[in-house]
């Protein structure tokens, strides 16, 4: 009875305060600058996907609750998505250093539009969890 007892405080316990994961974020590969797209997991705009290209190539399909790594050489490098309509982001990099997109997916009226934002590490790893 007592171990049923303490299980059941242990369950109740993590309901109350809950689980907070830390997202694992890799290091960039050696010399090269790592951005990391990432879709916050929300119902609005939950069925929509898009790609995340620059000039040369795809990088993936990001959907709802996704997160795609791209490991780039450092420099000017201007990625986009286009479902339809288009939302494009420069970043100059810099090698060794994280850098964290939040691909967000504006509600209209006939569909959803990308649009990507620039946010801090602390922000994108509370998003990615």
């Amino acid at each position: 009875m007592k171990a049923f007892q303490i299980i059941f405080l242990s369950l109740f316990f993590c309901l109350i305060v809950g689980f907070e994961s830390i997202a694992q974020i890799p290091q960039p590969e050696e010399g090269k600058s790592l951005i990391v797209f990432y879709r916050k997991k929300k119902m609005s705009g939950g069925a929509i996907s898009f790609n995340i290209q620059d000039s040369q190539r795809t990088y993936g399909n990001l959907k709802n609750g996704d997160v795609i790594y791209v490991n780039v050489d450092p420099g000017e490098h201007t990625f986009y998505s286009k479902v339809l309509s288009e939302d494009a982001i420069t970043l100059n990099t810099e090698a060794g250093k994280v850098y964290y997109i939040n691909a967000k997916i504006i509600v209209g009226y006939y569909a959803g539009r990308p649009r990507f934002e620039q946010v801090d590490e602390k922000t994108a790893l509370k998003d990615i969890k």
